[in-house]
């Protein structure tokens, strides 16, 4: 009965051909039936969208550094300043908390530095949007499709459009807006931090563990807050299991897609899913 009502309430909200239409480009994209396969990461050009400096780290740090190893050229592009990623400034009056927002503005970028040499990165881009408002900054689209065009890279690496986290999910817009008329070709590769995906592609980080725990531990001042190794540690120990018997201890999980094909599923989503 329950289910029932449900299913009304979800045809009512997105009309009955809107429903059948997301169902099957599920289906047809295999996002929740697909097995995942293992990646081996290669060389060419690699990008990764970080909205926030650690997310690359956390999501995809081990891989990062296996393609780094195996020659390729990583440019890391953090989309946000990441000015409230920091100790509550309830109480301080409006020239300290700006001033207070653009010390740790500073302090963030310094850390992702530390992390990207430690991974192998090659370049790093800062957009500058402001924290918590990726969606609503305009600027930041041109920018990031500027750089798409002269890296031209291989696959580019961002969080899922189903992460917990409205900058994480507003990823997807900025590359849509960024990628639209220039005729690009490149696999995208949704990587997990807030929130687990369905994952198509697996990484064994196993050979790149050490790097990615010591590329985490650059990020004192959002440890200072939360453990995320305690939780990065748990979840590449989780999806372990993808590859298989004991091949590995740890590995990265990501839902793989070309452009045009992660393009059009995100876009059948309704929009009160990814704001």
């Amino acid at each position: 009965m329950a289910s029932a009502v449900i299913k009304r309430l979800v045809r009512r909200a997105l009309g009955e051909r809107r429903v059948r239409s997301l169902r099957t480009l599920i289906r047809d994209s295999s996002i929740f039936t697909q097995q995942a396969a293992e990646c081996e990461p290669g060389d060419g050009k690699v990008v990764v969208l970080s909205p926030h400096m650690d997310d690359e780290t956390l999501g995809c740090g081990g891989t990062i550094a296996r393609h780094a190893e195996a020659g390729a050229h990583v440019t890391v592009i953090f989309l946000t300043d990441g000015r409230h990623g920091g100790p509550s400034r309830a109480g301080m009056t409006g020239s300290e908390r700006d001033g207070k927002q653009r010390e740790i503005i500073e302090i963030r970028k310094e850390e992702a530095q530390c992390a990207g040499k430690i991974l192998g990165v090659r370049s790093i881009q800062f957009l500058d949007a402001e924290d918590t408002r990726l969606r609503l900054d305009t600027r930041v689209p041109k920018l990031l499709r500027d750089i798409l065009v002269r890296e031209r890279p291989d696959c580019v690496y961002l969080p899922s459009f189903l992460e917990n986290h409205t900058d994480h999910r507003a990823a997807s817009s900025v590359l849509s807006a960024a990628a639209a008329g220039t005729g690009l070709e490149f696999e995208c590769r949704s990587y997990e931090v807030w929130t687990p995906l369905f994952p198509n592609r697996v990484v064994n980080i196993d050979p790149t563990m050490e790097l990615k725990k010591r590329a985490i531990a650059c990020y004192r001042s959002q440890l200072a807050q939360m453990d995320y190794l305690h939780a990065a540690i748990g979840l590449n120990a989780h999806r372990s299991l993808a590859l298989g018997g004991m091949a590995g201890q740890f590995a990265e999980a990501f839902h793989a897609l070309p452009l045009a094909e992660y393009l059009r599923l995100y876009r059948a989503m309704p929009a009160s899913m990814l704001r």
